[in-house]
């Protein structure tokens, strides 16, 4: 599936062109992959403010509705930040959609209070949630009761699990002053700093959150063992990276009984081969093939994480940075494209399995170009991972200036937003 994406227009400003910036995962109230929020950045952002340039942020605008009304119909919500005076400008018939956040944000180019309440009228007769920033709120208070609001949360502690249980007391205070007439006001949590003060907070009245889900605790607990499927999985993946004898990687899997029978259950349910039942791991090797092999061993290395409250979100994320490695790889003409699937891999292994990164880099035999990314961002392949985080944490000039060896910046948002999309 190939997923169009708006061409860049000019605006008259070096380096400023009509893009849909950089999407971060929102995570919902139970852990799991809800939507995304699309940032344009916020450099951008103010430039375009102080600018007072409203064409140009109209079409700003335009490309990141467009985008979001993609992600909408892939079966996701989706989120952005953007003036008012903006959304005047490029409204037009079918802007919105059911499953579109759209946050509020005052400008200098203020509209009259009539026509903003006609305005927001009529996007949420499209189906689109309103909200702002709390701290926006005395602004935009003629605009009436949002549908959500954003706290601000506040470091209230000097350890991770103190600043969280804190930052949760003050959003749920500050929504409960701010709006008393309209008890359980849904709070969306933004940018929080990591996936341990993220899962702190996901609990009613929060309804989404977003954090970069690759940073936060993922180092090995004292006498935590990873389980022995695990090893062996890790095992197959290196195995079918280095395109080792079929009958060394049936061995692998017939080594582990539990892993067998899952792989002839999942061939036959799938009716692989319509009218015969597989009866050996042998002939499952051959029919699954190698590609659709190391992707069905991904998945289910990353089912043996230890439950916690964004398990979903973080395994979405495991996949999905190992399709956009792979994919990036294969723009920039690299000869190894699947060795990088398992650097995408590898990079969210200690948040999901609680090992080091050290010992994903061990257990997944990754080569020594993928070692030196991962361990010290370094290397012919640290440009990789450091375009995948920067995408993770929304940093859209990092991302422009990372885009070109892969086809340039419309190119890495195609492959980002294919990344996350199922098998």
């Amino acid at each position: 599936m190939r997923t169009a994406l708006p061409k860049p227009a000019a605006n008259g400003e070096a380096g400023l062109c009509t893009v849909v910036g950089a999407r971060r995962p929102l995570v919902s109230a139970k852990g799991a992959l809800a939507g995304f929020d699309f940032q344009l950045g916020e450099a951008l952002l103010a430039r375009l403010l102080q600018r007072r340039d409203a064409a140009a942020g109209a079409a700003q605008c335009g490309a990141l509705l467009a985008a979001m009304r993609q992600c909408i119909q892939q079966g996701f919500v989706a989120l952005t930040e953007l003036p008012l005076a903006w959304l005047l400008r490029c409204e037009q018939p079918g802007v919105v959609l059911p499953g579109m956040y759209l946050l509020i944000r005052p400008g200098a180019e203020m509209p009259a209070a009539e026509q903003a309440q006609a305005l927001l009228g009529r996007l949420r007769q499209g189906g689109a949630l309103l909200g702002w920033r709390l701290e926006h709120a005395p602004a935009l208070a003629a605009l009436g009761r949002p549908d959500f609001i954003v706290p601000v949360l506040q470091n209230g502690g000097t350890g991770q699990g103190e600043m969280s249980e804190a930052a949760r007391r003050h959003a749920l205070r500050l929504a409960g002053q701010s709006y008393p007439q309209t008890p359980g006001l849904p709070l969306l949590l933004l940018d929080l700093p990591d996936v341990d003060a993220m899962e702190a907070l996901l609990a009613p009245p929060v309804a989404l959150a977003t954090c970069r889900l690759d940073a936060g605790s993922g180092e090995l607990a004292a006498g935590h063992v990873l389980p022995p499927q695990a090893r062996a999985l890790m095992q197959l993946l290196a195995r079918l990276v280095r395109d080792e004898d079929v009958a060394l990687l049936a061995a692998d899997i017939k080594a582990d009984a539990a892993l067998s029978v899952r792989m002839l259950q999942y061939l036959n349910s799938a009716g692989a081969t319509p009218g015969r039942t597989l009866e050996s791991i042998e002939q499952a090797v051959m029919v699954l093939g190698r590609d659709a092999l190391y992707r069905w061993t991904s998945q289910m290395l990353i089912r043996l994480s230890p439950a916690r409250p964004a398990v979903q979100a973080l395994q979405a994320l495991a996949l999905a940075r190992a399709r956009l490695l792979e994919m990036l790889a294969r723009a920039a003409g690299d000869a190894r494209p699947e060795a990088l699937y398992l650097l995408g891999l590898a990079s969210v292994l200690p948040q999901l399995l609680h090992c080091s990164p050290a010992e994903a880099a061990a257990m997944l035999q990754l080569p020594a170009e993928a070692s030196q990314a991962l361990l010290a961002q370094a290397g012919p392949w640290a440009p990789y991972l450091q375009m995948a985080q920067a995408l993770d944490a929304a940093e859209t000039e990092q991302v422009n200036a990372l885009a070109m060896p892969f086809g340039g910046l419309q190119a890495v948002q195609a492959m980002s937003i294919k990344a996350w999309l199922p098998d």
